[in-house]
């Protein structure tokens, strides 16, 4: 009897683990998506001091999540992410707002794929 209590409890602590991961995960990079969506918008509007300070407080906050994103999650992605944010903020501080405007678009659409990626789905397991 005590093997059978210690095998549930360890299967909803494993349990447990894997949803709170998949709720992280899925929640930062929905959050990522919308900042970069922001960002997007803004430069759209030429507003590009705003662009500028909003891409350089989406890199604080995403620094905060990179450590426990680097953990649970493929390193190629992440860095890839941040690879895509550093070259957002240069081609702002450069001037070149197609750029700027590009890069953005393509940040937004890595975060909402490595979401789709990510998640626990049925085609993602098989």
């Amino acid at each position: 009897m005590k093997k059978v209590i210690f095998a549930v409890a360890v299967t909803l602590v494993i349990l447990a683990c894997g949803i709170t991961e998949q709720v992280f995960v899925q929640k930062t990079l929905t959050e990522l998506e919308s900042r970069a969506d922001a960002i997007y918008e803004s430069l759209q509007a030429k507003e590009y001091s705003d662009a500028l300070a909003d891409t350089q407080e989406m890199q604080t906050w995403w620094y905060g999540k990179r450590d426990w994103l680097e953990f649970l999650c493929p390193n190629n992605d992440i860095k890839e992410i941040v690879r895509e944010m550093s070259e957002l903020e240069g081609s702002q501080l450069a001037s070149m707002y197609d750029d700027s405007v590009t890069r953005a678009n393509v940040l937004k659409h890595m975060a909402r794929n490595s979401r789709n990626l990510l998640a626990y789905k049925w085609k993602n397991v098989l």
